[in-house]
């Protein structure tokens, strides 16, 4: 009788609708995980390196791949600097890292 009634159609979609929602139900509920991003990375090379004017607490830094004005502050590792000028004078490529995307402040630079 238990067969009889759970074969009739409506019954059974009634009844896999029902399993489909007590499987899928707990991956919904599951609290999610973003995964942060550390930062974007690019791979420039140095067109030109400005000093700071008198007040300024950073250095500006213009790359052949971009149009905009970078800032690597004056407190950054004394290396990120001489890896910049390396990259001007040799027109090397260096691999900077910001923030984010629409950041203008390098946070570090390395040898690609």
């Amino acid at each position: 009788m238990i067969t009889k009634h759970f074969s009739r159609p409506a019954c059974l979609k009634s009844v896999l609708g029902l399993l489909f929602m007590l499987l899928t139900v707990p991956s919904f509920s599951a609290p999610k995980h973003k995964l942060k991003k550390k930062g974007v990375e690019n791979t420039m090379t140095v067109a030109a390196i400005r000093p700071p004017v008198s007040s300024e607490t950073f250095v500006r830094v213009t790359f052949l791949q971009s149009q905009r004005f970078y800032k690597l502050p004056n407190d950054a590792n004394p290396n990120y600097l001489a890896l910049l000028k390396e990259s001007e004078k040799s027109h090397t490529p260096v691999v900077i890292k910001r923030a984010k995307e629409e950041s203008d402040v390098i946070l570090s630079v390395r040898k690609p």
